[in-house]
């Protein structure tokens, strides 16, 4: 049986972003340059946004 090439987590993820551009391309009446303009102003939002941090009640360690 044939091993799949199996894609990296950063082929996914490229993959995922290009279908998503692909589609509006497609489906609306917005220029690559307008949606070019529109992911670099949501990924730096994204970017600037405050990460919430967690900490866990549960204690992961192992305590042999």
């Amino acid at each position: 049986m044939p091993k799949k090439n199996r894609l990296t987590p950063h082929e996914q993820f490229g993959n995922e972003v290009r279908a998503l551009l692909n589609r509006y391309v497609e489906e609306s009446d917005l220029e690559e340059c307008t949606l070019a303009e529109i992911m670099h102003h949501i990924l730096s939002q994204w970017l600037d946004e405050d990460v919430l941090d967690f900490s866990s009640d549960i204690d992961l360690e192992d305590d042999d």
